[in-house]
């Protein structure tokens, strides 16, 4: 048994294609699949079920995969800690970020931080809040980037912004002559939502206080901020946005409204499970981030946190 047998293994789990497994991993398929098959004689045991549709893990092969994460987490950790000692930013950092962040923060910090880092090598995944948590967990994932506290005793949380939620408004519904807007003034009817499984809608609930059902309120729900801000510009009602979304507008466009003072905020932390040692990275990281964007989007602003969980 070695670690390659056993990068090939978590492969395989993470695709159950030995096909898309072989390519991922940068071999051919048969040169996987025997690798597979030595590692399950060697054990003694059947490790995938193979069907037609793909690999199934066995209920012990679940098991040994779930050890093999852990190995190879833990070998690389070691990597870590000696690059860590000799001051290098070098190898791979796998990055998960939430839909409604990474196409306003993305753009912003990926080409400064490939620059400064050349021998980083870099990979960006957009992912639900609860999947990023988990794959951490699981270190299938390097770094976190999604809005906080989450209040998760395995994960470490890093603040890096409060960005201001704003209301986008059309200008023929009743709050477009409002110069800012309070959380009662939500209760009017056609509030555009993000789809379930998003946390900013769980903030936007949280923020709106509805003093009816929810979906009194909801005609359409989309998985894109930029679809709600076409409905919102198009058709009537209204939603609510992250700065991030509108920071070219703000303060240009009449339908963008401000919250009344203190602001709601969403705080955006870097999270990494315990354990992680590039803290130099991290840390590098944040600051790229953090310069990136204006600076009263920084943590530690007077705003009010909106929480999601």
């Amino acid at each position: 048994m070695n670690l390659q047998q056993l990068t090939y293994l978590v492969a395989l789990d993470t695709y159950r294609q030995f096909g898309v497994a072989a390519e991922k991993s940068h071999v051919t398929q048969p040169a996987l699949s025997v690798q597979i098959q030595k590692l399950e004689e060697e054990l003694g045991i059947l490790l995938f079920d193979r069907t037609k549709k793909g690999a199934e893990p066995t209920a012990v092969g679940a098991k040994v995969i779930a050890q093999a994460r852990r190995v190879l987490r833990e070998a690389q950790e070691l990597r870590e800690l000696v690059q860590v000692a000799k001051g290098e930013m070098v190898g791979e950092l796998r990055l998960g970020i939430i839909p409604t962040l990474a196409p306003y923060l993305v753009p912003r910090f990926l080409v400064p931080l490939t620059a400064a880092y050349p021998l980083l090598r870099l990979h960006v995944e957009e992912l639900q809040s609860e999947e990023i948590m988990q794959q951490l967990k699981d270190h299938r994932l390097d770094v976190g980037l999604l809005v906080t506290p989450l209040d998760d005793r395995a994960l470490r949380e890093l603040p890096v912004l409060e960005e201001p939620i704003l209301a986008y408004v059309s200008s023929s519904h009743p709050l477009a002559g409002r110069a800012t807007v309070r959380g009662t003034d939500l209760n009017h009817p056609g509030l555009w939502l993000m789809q379930r499984g998003h946390c900013f809608r769980q903030q936007v609930l949280n923020l709106c206080e509805l003093t009816t059902d929810p979906a009194a309120h909801l005609t359409y729900e989309s998985g894109s901020i930029e679809t709600l801000k076409e409905l919102v510009r198009r058709q009537h009602g209204y939603t609510l946005v992250p700065e991030l979304a509108v920071l070219d507008e703000a303060g240009r466009n009449p339908l963008v409204k401000r919250f009344a003072a203190p602001e709601p905020v969403r705080e955006v932390s870097l999270v990494v499970a315990h354990g992680f040692v590039r803290l130099p990275l991290l840390k590098a990281l944040r600051q790229i981030i953090m310069d990136s964007v204006p600076a009263r989007l920084h943590a530690g602003q007077a705003g009010t946190k909106v929480r999601w969980r």
